[in-house]
């Protein structure tokens, strides 16, 4: 039967709805309040997650053939995860027939047109509301509640119109780690009443803020490398429910008043066309509502649609009309703004609540439409799909990233083929084993957009830019320009104009393939290559204290050839059970391991010389709190404990400067501010004792600051200026700054700037460097990576008496491997170092000039850093952890 149509009316003044909601049960069939249920009223209070879990509950209790709930997954603090659908009696009743109906409209290839005609007159749209993924972004998820009131309320006419047409999905706390947070540090500076100032200890937000989850991780920044649980569960909820539309209900600074879409350019240009001309119309009937409500709100501006790693970026490949929304935040229970007007908390959730029900509206109305869309989407991507991206396992320097990489573009929901035989490509040979994304499938513009090596910024926008930066205005863009997956995994990757003829099976969504130990007799011991998956070895073979020796320049062993950085684990010094732990571990960690019958080696250094060094495992300890930044301090630590399961210590940064640290052997600071600030001259000098005393000091990102600063006496490296037109003596370079350089390829490029100051801030791109793979901060590592390139900091080299770059970027015509890059950051940029290691007394230092754990998707640069935790300790005079 069609679907039942009806007139759009007015929606209700908001503040009756919010007073309706406070409101004591009148009928039977009027939901519970939220007052009646929690004690207070919509807006007067900031509600903790398991105070809107209960209200949800309450709600579905008391019509429970209008709600169905469920739980997709939980927090690393044990927090559950849960969603609830609300629709009509009869849609709640064939939910599984709505899911699979709107499955079917997604996969064209098992439903013609007229099995879609006939799937669409009968089948709701699917509309998906998440809230508050931001912590401390606290209105959505109290708007939440309200809108799922007035949807349940079997009274309200105009709302059981819309649910004739749609079933709504609430997600009303997407982070209740840090929600919850949040709330702690708010009540605990509230006062007797609440103070809209805005240097209030209620509103002054104590590191790390509520913004991240426990793991310190921005969750709307996580959607293509489900890192974290919070994002595993949802997009596997989201791939299961398919939705036709979905809201990421956020909150911006307090002077700002609302945002909707449309969006400010750069918009991707692997969005589907019919996209962007629904979030016109969905703007418009919110405009509409808000102009109603007497609301203020803006579009177009400050909020693009470029990177697909957002919340509502990463839906949009899936062929929903995703949207994110915007609310000037109190931040609290009120703000005064730079005007003098004060908003409430129950302003900020009105402003939530009527931009969800007009949305809401706006797919009923729209349904037959979003649905008709929702099929052509996939349809397109069928029938637009031209070739396929071949992914070399085969050649990749480590093939375990590829494992992995082919993993999380299932978990995109794209159609990944392991290649059964050897074929050609591309004019390339390639192996069974290796990958293949066949471009005719209904997630062909996911595919495109996470496997491009470019995705193109508009060149009228880029024009708009240069003209700002001409100005003195920094630029436009609001996050990565480069995010190419290949690159991030250092995975050889090419798309071809054909698809190879080779018969392939489908790959599913693990990320680790087990590998099986490779030959029988391990008399000798068993030799394990490196890499990431050699790494996850690695720590797992110390934290049962197997023996670990790594030779870190290339050689032959029992007549096969390893690379430079490959552990042996010989059978000396192990326990009895060696062969099961070394199988069970290999069957974990994917690591690619031998049995070695014998330890002769045929050539290069052997496992007995002074090249081979013994590993043995670091205590590690990581500065923690102000000034550090909390995402680079999370990541680093979610890398360490939770990818490759190594304990860490982390230290409050204003301790470290008279914490004892001789325990430790290892010591990790985050990027951030001012260490100098926090630790004092006196703090400074005690870390530098405690390098010379044989110690290991990473520092990652702006952390270089700090280490190539002249007065800490670490690092003989200073951060650059900007490049200074010749014959302007500019700012010059003092202190912990030099003047800035350009290392061309020709002895004649020169260019004019008029920067004076930092270099130009880059947004975000991924930068072509070398590695020097006969450095131990080198071993196991491949000669060519993909670094991330984000803001100003930029450093000298360090001579030959100084130390070593290990990683440098390339030169200016091939430095840029993805994103938009500023010619002038291209030029300063080339040759720069991006890790530098030196000894120091009897230690190390070692730093790493971009953050290269950053959102934990550099998969390509973590053997890297994991070589300077892991292998640094041995390259000290200090000896092993035990001589000191």
């Amino acid at each position: 039967m069609s679907r039942r149509r009806f007139a759009a009316r007015p929606l209700l003044a908001l503040s009756l709805v919010l007073a309706a909601a406070a409101t004591p049960v009148l009928a039977q069939q009027s939901p519970p309040t939220q007052d009646a249920v929690l004690g207070h009223a919509p807006g007067t209070r900031i509600t903790r997650p398991a105070e809107v879990r209960r209200y949800f509950e309450a709600l579905r209790a008391s019509a429970p053939d209008r709600m169905v709930m469920g739980d997709y997954g939980t927090t690393w603090e044990g927090r559950p995860l849960f969603w609830a659908a609300v629709g009509s009696p009869a849609n709640i009743a064939r939910l599984d027939a709505i899911k699979a109906a709107t499955r079917a409209l997604g996969d064209p290839r098992r439903t013609s047109p007229d099995q879609a005609r006939a799937l669409i007159n009968d089948t709701p749209v699917i509309v998906w509301m998440a809230y508050s993924v931001h912590g401390n972004e606290i209105s959505p998820a109290d708007a939440a509640m309200a809108a799922a009131r007035r949807l349940m309320d079997a009274s309200d006419a105009e709302a059981q119109g819309w649910m004739q047409n749609a079933v709504v999905v609430f997600v009303p706390t997407q982070n209740p780690d840090g929600r919850d947070r949040f709330i702690d540090g708010f009540e605990a500076g509230l006062g007797a009443q609440p103070n809209p100032d805005p240097l209030s200890a209620e509103r002054s937000e104590p590191w790390p803020s509520g913004r991240y989850n426990h793991n310190l991780f921005d969750l709307n920044r996580d959607w293509f490398i489900q890192s974290q649980p919070e994002t595993q569960g949802h997009a596997a909820l989201i791939r299961d429910w398919r939705p036709q539309v979905l809201v990421d209900s956020h909150e911006m600074g307090t002077d700002s008043s609302f945002f909707f879409p449309p969006e400010a350019n750069p918009l991707n240009p692997w969005i589907f066309p019919q996209i962007l001309d629904a979030r016109e119309r969905f703007g418009r009937n919110n405009g509409a509502r808000f102009d109603q409500a007497g609301l203020a709100y803006f579009t177009r501006e400050t909020y693009d649609a470029f990177y697909p790693g957002y919340g509502d970026g990463w839906p949009a490949y899936f062929g929903a009309v995703s949207m994110t929304y915007e609310q000037g935040s109190s931040r609290g229970l009120m703000a005064r703004r730079r005007t003098g007007e004060v908003i409430t908390y129950a302003d900020t959730v009105k402003g939530h609540l009527t931009a969800s029900l007009s949305t809401i509206e706006t797919a009923a109305r729209d349904r037959e439409k979003l649905l008709n869309d929702f099929y052509a989407f996939h349809r397109d991507g069928i029938a637009g799909g031209r070739g396929a991206y071949v992914i070399s396992r085969s050649s990749a320097a480590d093939p375990a990233a590829a494992d992995k990489l082919a993993g999380l573009l299932v978990r995109s929901g794209i159609e990944v083929g392991r290649a059964t035989a050897s074929f050609s490509a591309c004019g390339q040979n390639y192996r069974a084993g290796d990958f293949v994304v066949n471009l005719s499938q209904p997630q062909r513009r996911m595919a495109e957009v996470l496997l491009a090596k470019e995705v193109p910024l508009d060149p009228k926008f880029v024009a708009e830019q240069e003209a700002r930066r001409a100005r003195g205005l920094g630029d436009e863009i609001y996050d990565l320009t480069g995010w190419s997956m290949p690159l991030l995994f250092n995975v050889p990757t090419q798309k071809c104009a054909g698809v190879p003829s080779v018969q392939t099976a489908a790959v599913g969504p693990e990320l680790i393939r087990p590998v099986a130990v490779a030959g029988s007799d391990a008399t000798y011991g068993y030799a394990i290559n490196p890499g990431t998956a050699g790494m996850r070895f690695l720590t797992a073979a110390l934290k049962e204290k197997l023996p670990v020796r790594s030779i870190e320049e290339a050689f032959t062993l029992d007549g096969k050839p390893y690379a430079g950085g490959a552990f042996i684990v010989p059978r000396a010094g192990s326990p009895a059970d060696l062969d099961e732990r070394v199988r069970r571990i290999a069957a974990d960690s994917g690591a690619e391991v031998t049995a070695l019958a014998t330890s002769w080696v045929s050539s290069g250094p052997n496992v007995g010389s002074d090249y081979a060094f013994t590993i043995k495992a670091p205590r590690v300890a990581m500065a923690w709190d102000d000034p550090t930044d909390a995402e680079s301090a999370g990541s680093i630590r979610h890398v360490l404990e939770r990818e490759y399961g190594w304990p860490v210590t982390a230290v409050r940064t204003r301790r470290l400067g008279s914490a004892d640290l001789s325990h430790f052997e290892v010591l990790i600071l985050p990027s951030g501010g001012n260490y100098e600030k926090i630790l004092g001259a006196d703090g400074v000098a005690s870390l530098r004792a405690w390098v010379e005393g044989g110690g290991v000091l990473i520092g990652v990102g702006s952390a270089s600051r700090l280490l190539t600063d002249p007065d800490a006496k670490l690092l003989d490296s200073r951060r650059e200026t900007a490049v200074v037109p010749e014959g302007d003596k500019g700012e010059g370079g003092s202190g912990a700054t030099t003047p800035g350089t350009e290392i061309p390829s020709e002895a004649d490029y020169l260019d004019r700037t008029n920067h004076h100051g930092s270099p130009d801030s880059v947004a975000g791109v991924l930068a072509h460097a070398v590695v020097d793979q006969e450095h131990w901060l080198g071993a196991g590592v491949a000669r060519e990576l993909s670094v991330m390139v984000r803001g100003s900091d930029i450093y000298t080299p360090l001579t030959r008496e100084q130390g070593t770059n290990v990683v440098r970027l390339a030169g200016p015509d091939s430095v840029l491997a993805s994103g938009q890059l500023w010619a002038e950051n291209r030029r300063q940029l080339a040759y720069k170092p991006v890790a530098m290691a030196s000894e120091l007394g009897r230690g190390q230092v070692v730093t790493f000039t971009q953050d290269v754990t950053m959102r934990a998707f550099l998969e390509g640069l973590k053997p890297l850093f994991l070589n300077a935790v892991f292998r640094g300790p041995a390259h000290t005079s200090g000896g092993n952890p035990e001589d000191r």
